[in-house]
């Protein structure tokens, strides 16, 4: 029983994996730190909330893992920066796995430059960069160990025997960095082009005494075109391909925005994760505020388990100010395709 417990456990212990969201594109900076700043506004703050595997049994949280994010970004700089730009930003995850046994908290502040490649702000490179912490830990009074069952009943007041199970919680730095490219197209049509690598310091994964494990490097190659089709509806056909460690993940899909009146716009969007979920995603953008609601329905072998019931993610965003006039005004290529 005790190695059938550390098998399951093997995952956690050394082949972790970072926390990711469906609407991965509406929480860009957990995408690539160069899409900082690409927002029509002064200010940005931003939340998600994910939920997945809702339908598999769970004491501790409604769903076996359980993700919250928060970022916020500012423009700074503009009356100095012309087409350029500056921006700052702060993020901060935390993310519960298996009945909240696995805790998992991250914080980072970032920075990025966006640098006008000709004079009317039809293409920029732009870069940028996080640096911050990640803490990890396991509950391991919330887990089922051999030595704990007596006469074929749990008791949680025996010991765990288990010396070599780290419960302490351990503090590691972090750093993520990204470039991102956009060049216009037409009148009707914007690229976005990045790359990014997080964890490129690969932190330490601690939880069993004198364990040398790391987390993986993830790298991210994104892409979309935003077409207009007309003056009220966009269309944003987008992939995302990220790899951390021998784990890969194709994220493809395409959205649509309709404008209603100059307050209220409808969004809409059909996604995949490839051999694992479709999602589809609805929102409504009011004025400053944006929120999508998303659904994942699994199409891997995992649907034995979940019966097809994925995840349920939803995001809210709020833009603060307007930004800057100037040749570039228009420039931007919003990444929450």
């Amino acid at each position: 029983m005790k190695a059938v417990f550390l098998f399951l456990l093997l995952p956690f212990f050394c082949l972790a994996q970072d926390m990711h969201f469906s609407q991965g594109t509406n929480f860009s900076m957990l995408i690539n730190p160069a899409f900082q700043g690409m927002y029509d506004g002064k200010t940005k703050a931003n939340v998600s909330i994910r939920n997945q595997n809702i339908a598999v049994p769970n004491t501790a949280f409604i769903g076996v893992y359980n993700t919250i994010g928060a970022s916020i970004e500012t423009k700074i700089f503009e009356e100095l920066s012309d087409q350029n730009s500056w921006s700052i930003g702060f993020m901060a995850l935390q993310d519960y796995a298996g009945t909240g046994t696995l805790a998992t908290t991250q914080a980072v502040v970032s920075a990025s430059y966006s640098l006008s490649l000709d004079r009317y702000g039809r293409s920029f490179l732009s870069v940028g960069g996080q640096l911050g912490i990640v803490s990890r830990r396991i509950f391991s009074g919330d887990l089922l160990f051999e030595s704990q069952v007596r006469e074929f009943e749990f008791d949680p007041r025996l010991p765990n025997l288990e010396p070599y199970l780290d419960g302490g919680a351990r503090v590691t730095p972090t750093l993520n960095l990204g470039v991102a490219y956009q060049q216009s197209l037409s009148e009707a049509s914007i690229l976005l082009l990045g790359f990014s690598l997080y964890n490129v310091t690969k932190p330490d994964d601690f939880f069993l005494t004198n364990s040398t494990s790391n987390i993986y490097s993830r790298m991210n190659l994104s892409g979309g075109v935003m077409f207009e089709l007309d003056e009220s509806s966009k269309l944003y056909p987008s992939v995302i391909y990220m790899k951390q460690g021998p784990f890969s993940q194709i994220n493809a899909g395409i959205s649509y925005t309709k404008e209603l009146n100059e307050d209220l716009s409808l969004l809409g969007g059909l996604r995949t994760r490839i051999e694992d979920a479709y999602i589809l995603a609805f929102g409504l953008k009011y004025q400053k505020w944006t929120t999508t609601m998303s659904y994942d329905i699994t199409t891997s072998s995992l649907n034995n388990a979940n019966k097809s019931f994925g995840a349920i993610e939803l995001n809210v965003n709020y833009i603060i100010g307007e930004k800057k006039s100037g040749y570039g005004k228009d420039k931007m290529y919003c990444p929450s395709y």
